[in-house]
């Protein structure tokens, strides 16, 4: 970072601190003002969020459109302050804002002495994912690609950090993962993997959202070449600032499955997922920006 970006950084980082020492029921409060700030006097990215959510339910109306994006200003306000609170939370605080259902699938593989994939999307608040290594006895590391505002960028990296998992830049996953895969240590890798590929990157195309979706393949393409068990995860706020994580297996052995099976079955748990709680999942973020080649 510059001067003036380290400047900002710490600036930044003294505010949010002074923030957390409000009792977070207090915290919780502000969202409500950030929701208003951010919806109705900003607006942003509400042209993204509406066509989004109208091109994924044709059938809503224009009222019940607007009411999915109403209720998802909210959730985002809302993770934006279990954000800043989880840069400065205690991991015995942090505990308890976790509800893991079904930790046998963990166990399986923890028995087996195996590291294995975990995939999510932009539902429920992610970052709360990378706890999962804190109630389970996996090291973990979340692959993530870098955010084009350095200062931010380093607060979501020293997020992951105090959860416990190494954060991979996405030009180091491969050797990473070989490193992880060949290790004595059993390791949870997060991937985050609803994100939207460029069409120079081959992407793989599926119907998602009733709309026609280039999605990566990366997760696949790592669980297959190194022999990686793969998990999917939902992560359902319980209340504000506490989380259920819900795991489902996708495969046990994914040289065994069809070619785009695993990226098939993620995307068609995180529709389900979606249809049930549509105001979870981050309508802002401009995922059909890019249109298949040939179609």
């Amino acid at each position: 970072m510059t001067a003036v970006q380290r400047i900002r950084y710490i600036l930044v980082m003294a505010t949010f601190r002074l923030l957390t020492l409000l009792p977070l029921k207090l915290l919780f409060l502000i969202s409500e003002l950030i929701t208003f700030i951010v919806y109705h006097l900003i607006g942003y990215r509400k042209k993204v969020v509406l066509a989004n959510i109208k091109n994924s339910f044709p059938n809503c109306t224009t009222e019940e459109v607007r009411f999915v994006a109403r209720k998802y200003y909210r959730h985002l306000s809302v993770m934006m302050v279990e954000n800043i609170y989880l840069r400065f939370v205690s991991e015995k605080n942090f505990r308890k804002m976790l509800i893991l259902d079904d930790p046998s699938i963990f166990d399986f593989f923890w028995e087996q002495k195996k590291s294995i994939i975990v995939m999510m999307g932009h539902f429920g608040n992610w970052e709360y994912g990378a706890g999962l290594t804190r109630l389970l006895p996996f090291k973990g590391a979340a692959v993530y690609k870098q955010l084009s505002d350095p200062v931010f960028d380093k607060i979501y990296f020293d997020i992951r950090s105090r959860l416990g998992v190494e954060p991979i830049e996405m030009k180091e996953v491969f050797r990473k993962v070989h490193q992880i895969a060949n290790g004595s240590q059993p390791t949870i890798i997060f991937m985050v993997a609803d994100q939207a590929p460029s069409n120079s990157e081959s992407p793989y195309w599926l119907s998602f959202l009733n709309q026609d979706t280039s999605v990566f393949n990366g997760s696949e393409k790592l669980a297959k070449k190194f022999d990686l068990p793969v998990v999917n995860i939902k992560l359902m706020r319980v209340k504000k600032g506490t989380y259920r994580i819900i795991p489902t297996l996708i495969t046990a052995n994914p040289k065994d499955t069809k070619p785009f099976e695993i990226i098939e079955t993620y995307y068609k748990l995180l529709e389900e997922s979606i249809v049930d709680a549509p105001r979870y999942w981050l309508w802002s973020h401009r995922r059909w920006k890019h249109q298949r080649i040939n179609a």
